[in-house]
């Protein structure tokens, strides 16, 4: 129930947070933060990470409620077992992620995205994200986490 209850909080959250963004920003404001190596600016991705297959959104669309599908069917398989906490809680942050940004592909058609750096390569610097995406790594870091410990 813990597990449910966190995936609820993360899209809720973020539900919220691109709410407030896409009522109060324009896609040319920015808003520097910790002395400019974090930037708040509104972007609309309508491609997956970075862009990637822009110009075939259906495809997106498919790809990432195929990954979501299966990131529920892992959870399903792995609910009940003991010892796997790290790996529920990886779950847990990769569906709640990847539900709000799944939510607004199929509502709005692209991704509210938000967050920036000012700070590392340049093509990383163009790199724009919301809070669901660092979820979502932050998931997958705690699953493989889960694999290489029980693999030890």
């Amino acid at each position: 129930m813990s597990y449910l209850l966190l995936t609820i909080t993360i899209f809720s959250l973020e539900y919220y947070i691109k709410q407030h963004m896409d009522k109060i920003r324009t896609s040319k404001q920015q808003r520097p933060l910790a002395s400019g190596k974090i930037v708040l600016k509104k972007y609309h991705n309508t491609g997956a990470a970075g862009n990637f297959l822009q110009s075939h959104p259906k495809w997106v669309k498919n790809l990432h409620l195929s990954a979501l599908l299966t990131v529920f069917a892992v959870f399903i398989c792995i609910r009940r077992q003991k010892g796997a906490g790290m790996a529920k809680t990886g779950i847990a942050l990769l569906a709640g992620g990847g539900l709000s940004n799944l939510y607004d592909r199929l509502t709005k058609g692209y991704v509210v995205d938000y967050v920036s750096f000012g700070f590392g390569p340049k093509w990383f610097r163009r790199l724009v994200f919301n809070l669901a995406d660092f979820f979502v790594f932050l998931g997958i870091g705690l699953c493989m986490i889960q694999v290489l410990w029980e693999n030890k």
